[in-house]
C-alpha cells in the first residue's frame, strides 16, 4: 500500500526562532493587521434600546429583585398541587415585559 504524505510536494515550512530577525514578510492577522503593530483603527459599537433599558434597571437597582419568603410560598403550593395558573394575566405580563424592553 502506498501512503502518501499530507504535505508531499510542497517545501518544508521554514521556522524562526523567537528573538532573531526574519528576511520574511510577517503574517498578517484577519483585517490585514500586523501583529505586534500598534492600533490604528477602533471598531465601534451601538447598543440596542433593549440592551440600554437592561442596563439602566440593572443600575438603579441595588436589592436583590427575588423575595424569597414569596418563592418559598410558591414552591409549597406547587408542591402541594394548590398552585392554580392564570395564562391570560402571565401572557400579559410577558408582553408588557416585551414591550418595555424593546419600545
Amino acid at each position: 500500500m502506498d501512503i502518501k504524505l499530507v504535505n508531499a510536494g510542497y517545501p518544508p515550512r521554514e521556522s524562526s526562532p523567537v528573538g532573531r530577525a526574519s528576511s520574511a514578510k510577517p503574517e498578517l492577522l484577519p483585517g490585514g493587521s500586523v501583529p505586534g503593530a500598534p492600533v490604528t483603527e477602533v471598531d465601534e459599537i451601538q447598543l440596542t434600546p433593549g440592551s440600554l433599558s437592561l442596563r439602566q434597571m440593572e443600575t438603579q437597582s441595588n436589592e436583590s429583585p427575588i423575595d424569597e419568603a414569596k418563592v418559598a410560598s410558591l414552591r409549597e403550593a406547587i408542591a402541594s398541587g394548590a398552585y392554580q395558573m392564570d395564562s391570560s394575566r402571565i401572557a400579559r405580563k410577558m408582553l408588557n415585559l416585551e414591550q418595555s424592553l424593546f419600545s
